[in-house]
Parts: structure tokens; C-alpha cells; sequence
């Protein structure tokens, strides 16, 4: 069953102070990185919601296969960029939706290769990955949860970690070692951090 693919890059990156769906991650920017690795996974339906630095990051996304499309509430949060690529996934009903903020393009393709096939195996409502003890992102959304997650007044005021609350008893968390799952990049100094742990591999 058809699993898709967004990158969520739809907020203001206003710590960072430069959009970071451009910042460079191993000679391309982080957007593409992802959408890279979303093509290697063989997810057919790729998704980008972007922000208010839709027209600067557009021209980096021509080239490639994807479906391109713009939050109209920034302030929203992540829960409105989520909601756009649901609505816009309505026509295809995919098995489920793998939403990966734009901020992770250090997320190994096997660590989300190991999300793929344990929902592929047990179809939980949500699978996420882990490292250590903290569960991180990506997260894979089944489709049971796509009404939910579109609907939820709780979801509209805390997001997605709201439902995945609800649903804890059934959330299926699949440990990695993979330290990005679970990294923050916010600010210029996490960034600086980034650059720093590649020089050294730890990516």
C-alpha cells in the first residue's frame, strides 16, 4: 500500500534567521537532502509545504518530482502544514503519511527504512523512532489517524504530539541508533554544532 512523503518546511525560521530548508548539508541544501533520501526510500508521492520563504526555496525544488504547497497560517505551527499535505493526499488515500521536518536532513535513510517496514508489518496508528529513551521524528502516520489529526481541537493547540497522546497505547516506537532523530537544529549554534559532528562523522 502507497506510503507518501512530506517535508515539512512551512515555519518562519526565525531563531535560525536564514530559511533552513536552504542551509547546506553536505553540499546540497536541507530540503533536497531530504527529498533525496524520500526518493531513495521509493516513496512515489513527495510532498514540500512551505512558508514565507516559499519563493526562495521554489527555484531549488524545479528540478525536482514533488508537490509543492504553502501554509497559510505559519503561526499554526507544524499541525497546519501537516493538515495542508493531508488535504491535498485526499484524492490518493495513502496507506499512510511520513512527515519529516525539514530540520533533520542528517536522519540516516535507514533509520526511516526501519519505520517503513515495521508499519508495513504491523500498521500501528503512528511509528516513530527512537534514540535512547526519547522518541523522535521522523513520524509515520497511519491513515487511520489522518481525520484526527485534521480535526482535533486538541491537535490545533498542541499539535500532533496531542494525538499521539491519546493514542499512546498503540504507538509503535522502533529504537535506532541514529542520534538525529532526536536533534533540535533552531539556531545558529545548533547549526554550527551540526557542521562540527559531520567533521567528525558522528552522521
Amino acid at each position: 500500500m502507497a506510503i507518501a512523503g512530506v517535508v515539512l518546511a512551512g515555519g518562519r525560521s526565525t531563531r535560525m534567521g536564514t530559511p533552513k530548508a536552504l542551509l547546506d548539508f553536505r553540499g546540497e541544501p536541507f530540503v533536497l537532502r531530504i527529498l533525496e533520501a524520500l526518493e531513495a526510500l521509493e516513496l512515489k508521492v513527495r510532498l514540500v509545504v512551505l512558508g514565507p520563504d516559499a519563493p526562495r526555496i521554489r527555484p531549488f525544488l524545479a528540478p525536482r518530482e514533488c508537490v509543492i504547497l504553502e501554509n497559510p497560517d505559519v503561526e499554526g505551527g507544524p499541525i497546519v502544514s501537516l493538515r495542508v499535505a493531508l488535504t491535498a493526499l485526499r484524492p490518493l488515500r495513502p496507506a499512510a503519511l511520513l512527515a519529516w521536518p525539514v530540520d533533520l536532513p542528517h536522519v540516516r535513510v535507514s533509520s526511516v527504512e526501519r519505520l517503513l517496514q515495521a508499519h508495513r508489518r504491523f500498521r500501528a496508528p503512528a511509528t516513530l523512532p527512537a534514540f535512547g529513551e526519547r522518541r523522535g521524528h521522523p513520524v509515520l502516520w497511519d491513515s487511520s489517524l489522518f481525520s484526527e489529526l485534521e480535526t482535533s481541537e486538541e491537535a490545533t493547540r498542541h499539535g500532533g504530539q496531542a494525538v499521539l497522546r491519546r493514542h499512546e497505547d498503540q504507538l509503535l516506537v522502533v529504537p535506532v541508533d541514529d542520534p538525529a532523530v532526536i536533534d533540535d537544529l533552531n539556531t545558529p549554534e545548533d547549526y554550527e554544532r551540526l557542521v562540527r559532528n559531520l567533521n567528525r562523522d558522528i552522521y
